[in-house]
């Protein structure tokens, strides 16, 4: 995530301070950890979705683990606010994203799902924001980012259901909606192809922009047809990893293609 908010940079400005970089790395880096200290609290959830999750250690107590978390967040707050009023603005919704995600929409389908893509998009947000620019091929990727994190959590809940028979995780999509959580899916990722166009259509971008963002979509157009053709928990569980991958080369594409 620190990684991820220092690329966001690179797409929103053509240089990068130093306090930029090194403020926006260790604000993604800190608020990531302290979701993921956080994430463990709903342990039923986190069994069915990631078995191999470390959890909480027999002598670490869950208020000590919460008060980790809390210390992880504040750390990352005030790194953003070390680069202004806007910036910490935007890291404390994002934080309160987070906690409500984890407290009250985990299992809601839909809206749970809109509020994990919006996370993911305000980190470019918070990007832009850290280095003063916020131009065409950032608004362009925010929203890519968030139809693609939608869609990989459609997928994330449609792979739960694998756990389901010995009832360790409830889940979200009954058996009956699957192929409608396919379709959604797929829908998702075509129109994060389409978004991907655009900075062609209006020459934001150079050449250097097509290898990375064909492989791209091609990946999520293959990914889109395999939810759309078997919309079933042990294929959305088989997929939801390679959405990562097409993202990121998406991310990479339209850092190359601004140079």
């Amino acid at each position: 995530m620190g990684f991820a908010v220092i690329l966001g940079e690179a797409i929103a400005s053509p240089t990068i301070p130093a306090q930029a970089a090194l403020c926006g790395f260790m604000t993604g880096f800190l608020l990531l950890g302290a979701h993921m200290v956080l994430d463990e609290f709903d342990r039923g959830i986190d069994s069915g979705d990631q078995p191999t999750t470390v959890k909480l250690a027999g002598g670490v107590k869950r208020t000590q683990a919460l008060s980790f978390a809390i210390m992880l967040a504040s750390l990352g707050l005030l790194f953003a606010a070390y680069l202004g009023l806007s910036t910490l603005l935007i890291a404390l919704l994002s934080t309160a994203i987070i906690f409500l995600r984890d407290t009250k929409m985990r299992n809601r389908y839909f809206l749970g799902n809109a509020f994990v893509g919006a996370n993911t998009a305000i980190t470019f947000i918070f990007a832009g924001f850290a280095v003063g620019s916020i131009n065409g091929m950032l608004t362009i990727f925010v929203a890519m980012a968030f139809l693609s994190s939608m869609g990989r959590e459609a997928m994330k809940d449609l792979a739960r259901t694998l756990k389901d028979l010995s009832g360790n995780v409830r889940s979200v999509v009954p058996s009956n909606r699957y192929a409608d959580a396919g379709k959604q899916t797929a829908l998702l990722f075509l129109a994060t192809v389409i978004l991907s166009v655009v900075p062609l259509v209006l020459h934001l971008v150079s050449v250097n922009y097509l290898p990375l963002i064909v492989i791209c979509d091609v990946g999520f157009l293959l990914t889109a047809y395999s939810m759309l053709t078997s919309p079933t928990p042990r294929n959305a569980k088989r997929n939801e990893t390679y959405v990562i991958v097409w993202l990121s080369f998406g991310l990479f594409a339209f850092v190359i293609g601004t140079i």
